[in-house]
């Protein structure tokens, strides 16, 4: 992945520098975890307070657009990104947070004792067999 042009807004409002670069890469478009940690290594920023907005890839090209957002603190990053975080995130963090109360349920629940039913079998119904009606020409 090879960076082509970048620009750097330093936004002191929001507490962080937007970085809008063009990438060139080989295969399929890059995930922004993989964009993620080459831009932070090659700007020397931290990946903790850095986010990858978007990725545009180009139109049969390999070449994208990318917007990175790297904060100056933590506060700023999740006072911010708190408002905007994508639907999937949350509910994976929500999942993850579900999974790890789990185990704790459980150990507090005692066994249950399976109860064991027997089902009366319903009758068996005999299918009529259907009856083909020969049209003749009329």
């Amino acid at each position: 992945m090879n960076v082509l042009n970048k620009k750097e807004i330093n936004n002191e409002l929001l507490g962080r520098k937007e970085h809008r670069l063009e990438i060139s890469f080989e295969g399929p478009v890059p995930s922004k975890d993989d964009v993620k940690k080459t831009l932070c290594s090659q700007l020397k920023c931290k990946e903790e307070l850095s986010v990858v907005r978007e990725i545009i890839p180009g139109f049969k090209s390999d070449k994208a657009s990318i917007e990175l957002f790297v904060y100056d603190n933590a506060e700023d990053m999740k006072r911010i990104e708190g408002y905007l975080m994508h639907k999937k995130i949350e509910e994976k963090l929500k999942k993850a947070e579900e999974e790890a109360s789990k185990p704790a349920e459980e150990k507090k629940e005692e066994p249950v004792k399976e109860e064991v039913k027997t089902e009366d079998k319903p009758a068996e119904v005999k299918e009529e067999p259907k009856k083909e009606e020969n049209k003749g020409d009329e």
